[in-house]
């Protein structure tokens, strides 16, 4: 079980101390892996002891070993990753038995049925009503990822939700964000690695007061870290990784935001459907 996995299962009974001390850790995860307890509690403004309490709660016997679980993570995160080719040579070889369509349907249904074990309908309630309080909601992904953030402008246009979509070089990035604030969400997707852009995103959302959401598969540690991190890795297999997790649960905030907005979900819904007929 991976640290965030641990820190999931564990959010109900986490105290307002346990998630400071969690929020420095994540916060500076390259200072943090040579940080004693003692040292992290100092930087979160806590009890010496609470450091060890904390790794306790999470399962581990101290706090040492929830730091080398950290330093581990990074040291993963850090490994080269390889080609796509590389990865789609392994992805061949696990249908060396049994037609692809079976094998490819049998690792999907594995993956999305431990989506629920990493991803509390409370986060994404929590999600949906920074979404429905924001003045602009902000998406952001590069890659393949870029697929989402075209559903997610589409699903939100059709609810009446104001959608930014960020994308381009540096220089369109920042001239989209010269209107963010406070007021504002951003959301963002990125797998296997963080773009090249996305820390500085973060760090700005943050300058400005604006919130932000991660969804990810194994970005744990980013630096600086999202307000909300909603991560559900999409396969255990090092070939080819579909989209099919990340899609379900960008559908299920989605469909979350309906369910507990429906003043303004479904009117703008009835709105554009008098438009269409007026369009057509």
């Amino acid at each position: 079980m991976t640290l965030h996995e641990r820190i999931e299962t564990q959010r109900g009974r986490l105290t307002k101390t346990d998630r400071a001390l969690l929020d420095t850790l994540l916060s500076s995860p390259e200072d943090a892996v040579h940080w004693s307890g003692d040292d992290l509690a100092g930087h979160a403004g806590s009890h010496p002891a609470a450091a060890t309490r904390l790794a306790q709660k999470l399962g581990f016997e101290g706090y040492p070993h929830l730091r080398e679980e950290l330093r581990q993570e990074r040291r993963e995160a850090q490994k080269p990753l390889r080609g796509a080719g590389d990865r789609m040579r392994a992805e061949l070889a696990e249908h060396q038995t049994g037609t692809v369509l079976d094998t490819f349907l049998r690792a999907e249904v594995e993956s999305l049925a431990a989506v629920a074990e990493c991803v509390e309908q409370t986060r994404l309630d929590g999600i949906a009503d920074a979404i429905a309080a924001a003045d602009t909601v902000h998406v952001f992904a590069r890659g393949n990822a870029s697929v989402l953030t075209e559903l997610v402008e589409r699903r939100l246009r059709r609810f009446g939700v104001r959608v930014v979509v960020l994308d381009g070089d540096g220089r369109e990035l920042a001239e989209r964000l010269t209107a963010l604030t406070a007021q504002d969400l951003v959301l963002a997707f990125a797998f296997r690695r963080p773009p090249r852009l996305l820390t500085g995103l973060l760090a700005h959302a943050a300058a400005v007061g604006a919130r932000s959401v991660l969804v990810t598969d194994t970005l744990h540690t980013l630096d600086p870290a999202p307000d909300v991190l909603v991560a559900a890795r999409r396969s255990d297999r090092d070939g080819f990784s579909s989209l099919t997790v990340p899609m379900a649960v960008t559908n299920a905030l989605v469909l979350t935001l309906a369910h507990r907005h429906p003043d303004r979900t479904l009117p703008a819904l009835d709105r554009l459907d008098s438009l269409l007929r007026t369009f057509e």
